[in-house]
């Protein structure tokens, strides 16, 4: 008698163990593995999962996804706008100006935040999430010989010693330029005017409305890069190395109206 009445607790048990694992399981289990991205006309931007819900929005707090290796499918049905995703390890997107339909596949770091935006109007088109802190397995953890795309280390690599001889260093990240039509400069990082950045590599997009002014960004006392020339209108990229000290952007074209920034 008394091991039939021991029995039901020990089965209660086991169900309850089974059950707390599939919760464990699907807390590390994304939606799907396919995300479908897109911008339209009508401003509206957005990043998804095969069932329709958001992957990142505009709230205090960002959603949070598991890390891994992602499908995104994308369309930019746009001519005004642009999506553009970036974050560590991370940096896809389509162009001002022009219509696509990309595949990209991504692989997203553990314990790392990410955005998406249009790069014309990053200050109210974009969205943002995080990855939760733990891998998922297998390709993103790397630090050493990752192999893959953009970047084998992570964001931190500092800029120098950590690289071997011919592989340049990680990028750590997209700033974006603006030329409005009446010839304005402007340069953001994460939708917000640059003022101070980390020493490091950085790739500087630039979306050129104006047909009669340019964009340079470049050292005081140093080289300067033209990213967007006088005649051009358009969006031009370029990566540079921006070591420590004043930088500045400004227009070789018209009134020089010169900004600064902070290299540390």
């Amino acid at each position: 008698m008394r091991r039939l009445r021991y029995i039901p607790v020990v089965l209660g048990v086991v169900v309850c163990a089974a059950a707390g694992a599939r919760v464990a399981l699907s807390s590390q289990t994304a939606v799907s593995s396919t995300m479908h991205a897109f911008v339209h006309d009508d401003e509206s931007i957005g990043l998804r999962f095969d069932d329709g819900s958001d992957v990142g929005n505009q709230a205090r707090n960002a959603p949070v996804i598991p890390p891994g290796t992602y499908t995104i499918q994308a369309v930019d049905d746009s001519g005004a706008h642009n999506f553009h995703l970036q974050g560590p390890g991370v940096d896809v997107g389509t162009t001002i100006g022009g219509l696509a339909t990309p595949t990209w596949t991504v692989t997203f770091q553990p314990g790392a935040h990410y955005r998406f935006q249009c790069d014309d109007h990053p200050d109210f088109m974009y969205g943002e999430f995080n990855t939760s802190g733990a891998g998922s397995g297998g390709t993103s953890g790397g630090s050493t010989s990752g192999g893959s795309t953009s970047g084998g280390s992570t964001s931190s690599g500092g800029g120098t010693s950590s690289n071997t001889g011919t592989k340049p260093a990680a990028v750590l990240g997209t700033l974006i330029g603006r030329v409005n039509p009446a010839g304005k400069l402007v340069l953001t990082y994460g939708g917000i005017p640059v003022t101070k950045v980390k020493a490091g590599r950085y790739k500087v997009t630039v979306a050129d409305k104006a047909p009669t002014r340019s964009f340079v960004v470049g050292k005081a006392g140093g080289a300067r890069t033209t990213v967007s020339g006088v005649a051009f209108v358009g969006t031009r990229s370029a990566t540079l190395n921006l070591s420590a000290g004043k930088w500045t952007f400004y227009t070789s074209a018209g009134t020089k109206s010169t900004s600064s920034f902070t290299v540390s």
